[in-house]
């Protein structure tokens, strides 16, 4: 009798820790710029150290660069202008063009605002959500009402996780900043504190050219009882001199799936929501 007792309890904690781990969810970010505010007085003279994260996840450069050597396989004028010597010298001028010595990613102008990503529905790892799978519409239409410019209108399915296993989203958006090398973006300060202390250098090589984006950052949920985001990006903007200005965008908050949360910052908004997904 003891001894099935055990084999109980045994079973039922196998089973627990079955249901924990593919408890699964859904979120749907959707980020737009806000409109200048010429009273802000913002300070440029503080520093911050590069967003990193040791567990980072990046769908969207994947996705980018897979859609980006398609255009230029179907002829895209934006590689026939990068490669006019190779025309010059080949008379088929996609042959040979087209390969991974390309950085697609800088052939981008301004990325899309939503992902092209494929349809899925299983619970195999993290993927990104496909455009007709976004619920937004309601609070996308708002938004165009109100003037305002959505740069990042995207989501992905997850599985919930503690704060030492979630990985934080890498996520990329808007125009891109066209940086030299070596030059280091200025900061304003619009009463925001960084929430992390000790950043190295994350995303780019030293030795070669950056790639700015207008939004570029990390995006991270975990699962201890609650949901919790934990949201870091830089917000730029290229001067007129040239120059590129950045803010610090990070914020901290405990959330509640099915509720549509809103993150406020002088230079950008963003609208969140965590959805339960089979479960």
């Amino acid at each position: 009798l003891m001894l099935l007792k055990k084999s109980l309890i045994v079973l039922c904690c196998l089973f627990s820790s079955t249901a924990f781990a593919e408890r699964w969810f859904e979120v749907e970010v959707l980020v737009f710029k806000q409109r200048p505010a010429p009273y802000l007085q913002e300070d440029f003279s503080l520093k911050h150290k590069a967003i990193e994260d040791k567990n980072t996840l990046d769908l969207l450069t994947p996705l980018y660069t897979e859609q980006a050597m398609q255009a230029c396989i179907d002829g895209d004028e934006r590689f026939q202008k990068r490669t006019f010597t190779d025309s010059l010298v080949n008379s088929n001028p996609q042959s040979g063009v087209c390969d991974n010595s390309i950085d697609y990613l800088q052939s981008y102008d301004e990325l899309p605002v939503t992902p092209l990503a494929p349809a899925k529905d299983d619970m195999q790892q993290t993927y990104l959500l496909a455009p007709q799978q976004l619920q937004f519409k309601a609070q996308y239409r708002q938004l165009d009402r109100k003037g305002l410019t959505p740069i990042l209108h995207t989501g992905w399915r997850f599985e919930g996780a503690s704060k030492s296993r979630a990985p934080s989203m890498h996520l990329i958006a808007g125009k891109h900043l066209k940086n030299e090398p070596n030059v280091t973006p200025s900061y304003s300060n619009p009463d925001f504190v960084s929430l992390l202390n000790s950043q190295p250098a994350l995303f780019n090589d030293p030795d070669q050219s950056k790639a700015e984006w207008e939004l570029d950052g990390l995006f991270k949920i975990h699962l201890r009882h609650y949901l919790y985001i934990t949201a870091n990006f830089d917000i730029s903007q290229k001067l007129e001199n040239g120059d590129i200005e950045s803010a610090r965008f990070s914020q901290f908050r405990r959330v509640i799936s099915g509720e549509v949360h809103y993150f406020d910052h002088p230079r950008m908004g963003m609208i969140v929501q965590i959805r339960k997904f089979k479960h």
